[in-house]
């Protein structure tokens, strides 16, 4: 029997592939669909959704003119919070009836695919000891240049270019994002103006700004902008080794303001606190990226003597690290979680980079062929002194449990369940 004509057409999430050319940011929107409709459309995924294989690497030369739209104009000038009013500091205690508070985060989510929408849902629906947590968190990334319409698409949830939406999933009590390097290539306007005034405290008037802190009784939770100063030169700061050049390269330095707003506002230095911080870009990593020691550099100012958690993406993987400082830089447990919704790069770890202790091996064939890891999510609790760290993956398994718990010297009593024994032991 023929489909009526008036049948409503199948919507497609985007391709999962595409997400790939993450790593040559010289790409842009339009050259992207217009190259890709006609591949994506012949795949028709199953339930609606595009597939991850869409994110892969091809046909750079027609990106760069895209990226170059962007590239041409200026940042959108670096927000700060008011002299009155919000400030940035925000108190957080557990819910009448409860004794925790629960924060779900997710590195590079903002994709658009199929994973991108399961991992929103597992936050929001399947997060341990309630149907929603007191939190959502992104550590940043929108792909592929975080414009308008990207937003549109991969965080609100809209309809464009043809492919169904994914929204980003807002907790009981609000959601934050961090700021990354995609959304500066397309200069952080639309983060800034369009994105952040849906975000922050629902009594407040948005997110104002790509940095905060979050203040319970024994811990801080401290976001950092990594992002802002992470593009570098355009064009130029995406050639191997030429970007290498300080001056030419970004080094993903925090910002004057920030660290003005940590010296006169949240005065770690005054009031030491456990500290879980939260970051776009990597401190250190055991894999072939690039590491960035600049603003752990800057923080030894607030944190010199004191041992921190700290939690950021970028690298599209899951890797758990054991106590580590590079020279001149702050003493950090350091763990990637940036697998919220890229296809999860693959790679042989070096040890001797950085001591890895944990990270998943785990691959599995795009619809290419290509190879790819497991997306996932991390759910971040605190009841007094302590902070839980539970990994899970797309499937809904818990793979880790990580307990720190703060003592008067700045330093964790440290406890770690690898209930699965899924994750590579290194």
């Amino acid at each position: 029997m023929a489909t009526p004509a008036s049948a409503p057409q199948k919507r497609l999430r985007k391709p999962p592939q595409l997400a790939k050319l993450n790593h040559s940011p010289n790409l842009g929107r339009s050259a992207l669909f217009n190259q890709y409709r006609r591949t994506v459309d012949a795949l028709t995924p199953t339930h609606g959704f595009p597939r991850l294989s869409a994110f892969l690497p091809q046909h750079l030369w027609k990106w760069i003119s895209a990226y170059l739209k962007y590239a041409l104009t200026r940042r959108y000038p670096f927000p700060a919070y008011p002299g009155s009013g919000d400030n940035g500091v925000y108190p957080l205690a557990p819910e009448p009836g409860t004794n925790q508070i629960v924060i779900a985060i997710a590195g590079d989510w903002g994709t658009g695919t199929q994973e991108a929408e399961t991992i929103a849902g597992l936050m929001c629906h399947r997060t341990p000891g309630s149907e929603k947590p007191d939190l959502t968190i992104h550590l940043g990334d929108v792909y592929y240049v975080g414009d308008e319409p990207e937003i549109d698409e991969n965080c609100f949830g809209k309809e464009t270019q043809g492919y169904q939406g994914v929204t980003w999933p807002h907790g009981r009590r609000g959601s934050f994002a961090l700021n990354g390097n995609h959304e500066m290539y397309a200069n952080g306007t639309p983060y800034f103006t369009k994105f952040l005034p849906t975000l922050g405290l629902p009594d407040g008037a948005g997110q104002l700004a790509s940095f905060f802190c979050l203040e319970t009784e024994f811990w801080r939770i401290l976001a950092i902008d990594t992002g802002y100063n992470s593009v570098g030169i355009p064009v130029l700061s995406q050639i191997p080794l030429i970007n290498s050049i300080p001056f030419i390269g970004g080094d993903c330095h925090l910002e004057k303001k920030l660290l003005q707003w940590l010296r006169d506002v949240v005065k770690p230095q005054g009031n030491r606190k456990a500290t879980l911080l939260l970051s776009h870009h990597q401190y250190f990593t055991a894999f072939p990226d690039h590491a960035y020691a600049k603003p752990a550099k800057q923080l030894m100012e607030f944190f010199a003597g004191q041992e921190v958690v700290w939690l950021w993406g970028h690298e599209h993987r899951m890797g758990i690290y054991g106590k580590f400082n590079l020279s001149g830089g702050i003493t950090a447990y350091g763990r990637c979680v940036g697998h919220g919704g890229m296809p999860v790069d693959l790679g042989t770890p070096d040890p001797g980079k950085a001591p890895l202790q944990y990270y998943d091996p785990r691959r599995h064939a795009l619809d290419d062929g290509t190879m790819a890891g497991t997306n996932g999510y991390v759910v971040a609790s605190i009841q007094r002194e302590t902070l839980t760290l539970e990994y899970r993956d797309i499937d809904d398994t818990q793979l880790l449990v990580e307990t720190f718990t703060a003592d008067a010297a700045g330093s964790f009593r440290y406890g770690v369940q690898d209930p699965a024994g899924i994750l590579m032991k290194v």
